[in-house]
């Protein structure tokens, strides 16, 4: 059929890219929620659900390919590692849930900001709290610290962040300032949280090449000569029977000189020319050449 024609699969490209996007997000962002769990309270399920899943012995913490993985799934590179005590020593915490549609595979190390707009000190600066890349949350302007290293210190860490779950956990329960605690921060859900996406995105590049012989007839029914008959839309036209049976078309596209425009690349898999696998619309429509082959690129992203 002069419509169809079979792609050389040798020259099909698959490949993939990791992208990343930066989100930034409100208490009003849909599905963007703090809960404030507190263990053998109404919120009882939640802190058991987190204890199994991510704080009892044996749960795996925080993985990456880049870092060394002891036995027991924790993570330890140059010192640096995931630091679960606190959720044992303080069973009041909140989380902070991402929808996975924002973050992709997993939320970026270093990556996530959380900021409260509801709680200042008095220069009137707002609790800000960060990961340090591997799985541990704390405040870079916290006024009391337990230790007076760096405030990524081990020490000053206040919580964790599962990165391809999309959960924030805050553990501690001390004061970041003289009159807010940390157990005071995203309760009044007046927040906004920072993060990069990580995705990988595999993309499928076909290759349409269009030889000077082919593809030198058209659908466009417009192409047609006119027809006996009275009909009341375009789609009662083109769907008679006595304007698919007409093979005619009208002399203006006849000429040598006649090339038709290409606008649309259907795909077609197993031999099923009535719905199409794929379908690419051109920018804009592109004159078919007589003289020389033409290569439509066709990428789909998955």
């Amino acid at each position: 059929m002069f419509v169809f024609k079979d792609i050389d699969k040798t020259s099909t490209v698959i490949e993939q890219n990791v992208v990343n996007y930066t989100h930034n997000f409100t208490t009003s962002s849909l599905g963007i929620e703090s809960i404030n769990i507190v263990s053998g309270a109404i919120s009882n399920s939640y802190w058991q659900s987190l204890n199994v899943l991510y704080y009892t012995s044996g749960s795996p913490t925080y993985l990456s390919e880049s870092q060394i993985i002891s036995e027991n799934l924790s993570i330890k590179q140059a010192g640096r590692k995931q630091y679960l005590n606190k959720f044992h020593g303080y069973p009041t915490s909140s989380i902070i849930t991402i929808p996975q549609q924002y973050y992709g595979e997993k939320i970026e190390e270093e990556s996530f900001t959380l900021t409260d707009k509801s709680y200042t000190d008095n220069d009137g600066n707002n609790p800000i709290i960060k990961d340090d890349g591997f799985g541990n949350l704390y405040s870079t302007n916290a006024h009391h610290s337990q230790s007076t290293a760096h405030a990524s210190s081990s020490d000053n860490y206040v919580g964790n962040i599962f990165y391809k779950q999309g959960l924030a956990v805050i553990t501690e329960t001390g004061s970041w300032s003289g009159s807010v605690n940390y157990t005071d921060i995203t309760s009044a859900s007046n927040f906004t949280v920072q993060l990069n996406s990580y995705d990988r995105i595999t993309t499928h590049e076909y290759s349409v090449t269009i030889l000077p012989g082919e593809f030198n007839n058209s659908m466009n029914y417009t192409m047609r000569l006119p027809l006996s008959g009275t009909y009341s839309t375009v789609n009662e036209l083109t769907e008679s029977s006595a304007f698919l049976s007409n093979p005619y078309i009208a002399a203006q596209f006849t000429s040598s000189d006649f090339q038709p425009y290409i606008t649309t690349i259907n795909l077609y898999q197993n031999n099923d020319f009535d719905t199409p696998a794929i379908v690419a619309h051109l920018p804009k429509p592109i004159r078919k050449s007589d003289k020389i082959s033409t290569t439509f690129k066709i990428r789909l992203n998955l």
